[in-house]
């Protein structure tokens, strides 16, 4: 009975939408509705349940966003409520109702499918100065779909960088898709320090009255001073993880370094060991019986070399 009211309390509260909304563990969404933003009125966004609606966030308020945690309520530049949910996890995934006060409703059924390409948000090292590569898997279902590249301040705020339509290039950044491979990359050249943000990695899905980009993959760019002289190129392959190459260089020139010395090492060692037997033969030679002898080096040699070759067994 409390749900068949709370039915008809949405039917004639205002216009209902219901629009599925496709997310990926770890990545984002961004929900664009057709709701015109009222600063004069309170904005809210919930999860339903079977009993009711549970508030996530719920504000008067005059500025044009709103933030709790990962949920974001926002307007664009041509004021239309925004959504923006953040670093998703499994447990997200379910039916959200928001808008204005009592009027102006939208619901959206959110999934959130697992992804093993992109995880947690990844991390990557990069140097000032450096040029680098970012390779990204995306799923199956995204072939044909616009890809989007944007950045992400520490408010938040969504800015449009690359897109596989219209915007291949823009300025130091640049974008190419692999469709028969399923992999994004793109190109950034003289990192500087402005481009240590959050990186998205997504597709636009339109159609209907609620429309929403859908983030497959979130990236940090942690851009350092360079330790050297040299600026290495960092490369990231399309797998969960972003890495850089430079980092497998040093590694690859630290262990080749021990494996040298080590080598070293025991080759003083064998020849200190061998002299010292050679010497310790001949002195027993010598006094052998307290008598001064005449080794037989044909004989004694072998015997010295199978020695040796024993002990190195």
């Amino acid at each position: 009975m409390k749900i068949l009211l709370l039915i008809i309390l949405y039917l004639i509260s205002g216009p209902v939408d219901c629009t599925a909304v496709n997310g990926y563990s770890g990545g984002s969404v961004t929900i664009i509705s057709d709701i015109q933003w009222n600063k004069h009125t309170s904005k809210y966004i919930c999860k339903m349940n079977e009993k009711d609606c549970t508030d996530i966030i719920r504000a008067d308020t005059k500025r044009s966003k709103v933030q709790d945690g990962r949920f974001k309520l926002y307007s664009n530049t041509e004021n239309h409520f925004i959504v923006l949910i953040r670093k998703l996890k499994p447990q997200d995934a379910g039916t959200y109702r928001f808008g204005l006060g009592d009027q102006s409703i939208s619901t959206v059924t959110l999934k959130v499918h697992n992804n093993t390409s992109s995880g947690v948000p990844k991390i990557m090292s990069t140097y000032l100065g450096q040029n680098i590569t970012i390779t990204c898997n995306y799923p199956v279902e995204y072939e044909r779909n616009i890809k989007y590249v944007n950045k992400v301040d520490d408010d938040n705020n969504i800015e449009r960088i690359l897109d596989t339509d219209t915007k291949f290039q823009n300025g130091r950044f640049s974008i190419s898709d692999d469709r028969s491979a399923k992999v994004l990359t793109v190109n950034i050249s003289d990192m500087r320090e402005t481009d240590e943000v959050f990186y998205l990695f997504g597709v636009w899905n339109g159609g209907g009255s609620v429309k929403y980009n859908s983030y497959f993959r979130e990236m940090w760019l942690h851009v350092t001073e360079p330790s050297t002289n040299i600026h290495p190129t960092t490369t990231a392959t399309p797998s969960a993880v972003c890495f850089s190459s430079s980092s497998f260089i040093i590694i690859s020139v630290c262990v080749c370094g021990t494996l040298l010395l080590i080598g070293g090492f025991a080759l003083i060692m064998i020849y200190k060991l061998r002299h010292k037997r050679t010497q310790d033969n001949v002195h027993s030679f010598r006094n052998k019986d307290n008598k001064q002898l005449t080794p037989d080096y044909n004989t004694d040699s072998d015997s010295v070399y199978e020695n040796i070759g024993t002990s190195e067994v």
